[in-house]
C-alpha cells in the first residue's frame, strides 16, 4: 500500500505542474532575443504565461548562455491555484529584463517593463502570484534572493504629485535595489527608494519604502509596514543539506531555540533547486 501511495503522491505531484510549453517558448525566445541567443533557447516557458507589447528586449550580462537556463511559469513554490497562467509585458522599446544567470519566475507571476530596466541576479526566485512593475527607472533584485509568493514589487505610483510647500513636481518614478540573497516574506510590499544590504531577511507582510543599507546592522531583519530594522545578526540557512541537520536538532525538541557553535551554509546550493 505505501508503495502505492508513493506513485499516486508522485504522479499527483507531477500533474499540478504546467507543461512545457514549445510554442511560446520558441515565440518569446526569437521575440526577445538577437536570433544567434534566440537559437540557444535560453527561456522555457510553462503554462498559459501570457505575453503583451513584447517591443523591449531580453539581455543575458555576466553569464554564458544555456539551454532553459531561465524558466518563467513552472511551480515553484505550490501556493498557487494552479491555473498555469502568468503575464509579461515590454511595453515599450526601451523596456528590457536583465538576466545575469539562472532564474526562476514561478506560475502567476506578473512582469510588467514599460520604459524601464528590470535586473535578475544569477540564481534569483520570484513566487507564485507576485508581481513585479518597473515603470521606467530600475530594479535590480540580487543573485540567490528569493521573492516569495503574493509579493509586490513596484518602482513607481504612475501618476505625478505637485508638492504645495516646495512648489514643484514630484517624480512618480524611483529606483528599487535589493541586494544578494535576501529573502522576502509572502504578501510584503516593496516600493521606489527601496535599498537593501546583503543577506536581508523581511518579515511576512511587511512594506519597503526606504534605503536600508544606511543603517549599521549586518544581516539585517525588516518587519513592520512600514517596515523597521527588527534586530541585525539573522541568516537564512540556503542549504537542504544544513536544513536536515537543523531538523534533526528539534525533532525531539519544541523549543524555540537550541544553541549551536556551529554554522556552515552554502547559498549556492540553491541551484539543484532551479
Amino acid at each position: 500500500m505505501s508503495i502505492i501511495t508513493h506513485i499516486l503522491g508522485s504522479l499527483e505531484a507531477r500533474l499540478s505542474q504546467p507543461w512545457f510549453n514549445p510554442l511560446r517558448t520558441a515565440y518569446f525566445n526569437f521575440r526577445t532575443l538577437p536570433f544567434r541567443q534566440a537559437v540557444k533557447f535560453p527561456v522555457y516557458i510553462y503554462g498559459k504565461v501570457r505575453f503583451f507589447m513584447l517591443n523591449g528586449k531580453v539581455r543575458f550580462e555576466n553569464t554564458t548562455i544555456k539551454r532553459g537556463m531561465v524558466k518563467i511559469g513552472v511551480n515553484g513554490d505550490s501556493f498557487s491555484l494552479f491555473d498555469h497562467t502568468g503575464y509579461i509585458q515590454l511595453g515599450s522599446r526601451d523596456s528590457e529584463i536583465i538576466f545575469e544567470g539562472p532564474c526562476r519566475i514561478a506560475l502567476n507571476a506578473k512582469i510588467r517593463v514599460t520604459g524601464g530596466s528590470l535586473r535578475f541576479g544569477e540564481y534569483a526566485r520570484i513566487g507564485t502570484d507576485t508581481k513585479v512593475i518597473c515603470n521606467g527607472g530600475k530594479i535590480s533584485i540580487g543573485a540567490f534572493s528569493g521573492i516569495t509568493f503574493g509579493c509586490t514589487i513596484m518602482n513607481s505610483s504612475f501618476h505625478y504629485t505637485y508638492d504645495m510647500q516646495r512648489q514643484g513636481y514630484c517624480n512618480r518614478t524611483s529606483t528599487i535595489e535589493l541586494g544578494k540573497r535576501n529573502w522576502i516574506g509572502n504578501q510584503t510590499t516593496i516600493l521606489g527608494k527601496t535599498k537593501t544590504k546583503d543577506d536581508t531577511i523581511v518579515g511576512t507582510g511587511s512594506l519597503l519604502n526606504k534605503d536600508y543599507s544606511e543603517y549599521p546592522q549586518e544581516y539585517q531583519l525588516l518587519g513592520g509596514r512600514p517596515a523597521k530594522i527588527v534586530r541585525g545578526g539573522i541568516k537564512r540557512v540556503f542549504s537542504p543539506k544544513t536544513e536536515m541537520r537543523v531538523n534533526s536538532l528539534f525533532k525531539d525538541n519544541n523549543e524555540p531555540f537550541v544553541a549551536s557553535s556551529e554554522f556552515f551554509d552554502d547559498p549556492t546550493s540553491i541551484i539543484i533547486e532551479m
